[in-house]
């Protein structure tokens, strides 16, 4: 891919932060990025846990609220079709996020690629959770509630904490200060 950023520059420019030593290991000697104590000592690790736990707490909730059996999200397309996106938008939420907040100190290259996808991965999945209960809400109000109000409820309370926690994920992720070691 020819251009300005493109796959092949991308790749030559990670390689030049990577040499050899005397003995032939391979060294990573290109800037380490970490969250910044801007908050007082132990913020930064704070603020890495609360990622941490934010993003397992999405991940239960979006994968748990397609573990309930309703009347409402069995085989309907308009409800099946955001939850298929939510769980896409998790995924690449997740494996961004891993890569960024694993550890206290990351590469350049990781920072950059990583950091840029986060929020919009955060947005997407904020918008297909919305989407998933105005829609399932949208089916019980034209149908009924169905033979299980309770799993209905839940279902529609998952949707709504999955929008709210990754708009909530996004904002704590944005506001994130970095500084390199």
């Amino acid at each position: 891919m020819a251009g300005k950023g493109g796959k092949k520059e991308r790749r030559e420019e990670r390689l030049r932060d990577i040499t050899q030593d005397t003995s032939g290991n391979v060294v990573y000697t290109g800037e380490l990025w970490r969250i910044t104590d801007s908050g007082g000592p132990g913020s930064a690790l704070r603020l890495r846990m609360l990622l941490i736990a934010g993003l397992g707490v999405l991940a239960l909730i979006v994968l748990g609220s397609g573990c309930i059996d309703t009347k409402n999200a069995m085989g309907a397309f308009y409800v099946v079709l955001p939850y298929i996106g939510e769980v896409s938008a998790l995924f690449g939420l997740a494996w961004n996020a891993v890569k960024v907040i694993r550890s206290g100190e990351v590469r350049t290259y990781v920072l950059e690629h990583a950091k840029p996808r986060i929020p919009g991965a955060c947005r997407i999945l904020a918008v297909f959770a919305a989407a998933g209960f105005v829609l399932s809400a949208l089916y019980i109000a034209l149908n009924g509630i169905g033979e299980m109000p309770a799993d209905s409820m839940a279902y529609l309370l998952l949707k709504l904490a999955a929008a709210v926690i990754s708009e909530w994920y996004r904002r704590l992720f944005l506001a994130a200060e970095w500084e390199t070691k």
